[in-house]
């Protein structure tokens, strides 16, 4: 039998961390952002998603454009880019 503190305390971290999302600070930020907040959280993506009203999958994606562009404006601004400009 499980003891009462391993059924609730993964309750209890979901729900503080709910009211995390519903603060100003939080209801400011992007869908992605809010993700990976939960996710640092030790949330799983399910479990974000379903905080989020969305899927795991369109977090996956989220990420992976929010990866993408930050790799993508690193190359694009560095000296030894390989991408010229056509004049």
């Amino acid at each position: 039998m499980a003891r009462t503190e391993d059924t609730w305390l993964p309750i209890i971290g979901r729900a503080l961390a709910y009211l995390c999302l519903k603060t100003d600070a939080g209801e400011a930020r992007s869908m992605q952002e809010r993700a990976s907040f939960l996710e640092g959280l030790g949330l799983s993506r399910n479990d974000a998603a379903a905080m989020l009203g969305t899927s795991a999958a369109s977090i996956s994606v989220l990420h992976g454009r929010a990866k993408a562009k930050k790799s993508r404006g690193a190359k694009r601004g560095s000296k030894n880019s390989k991408v010229t400009r056509r004049k």
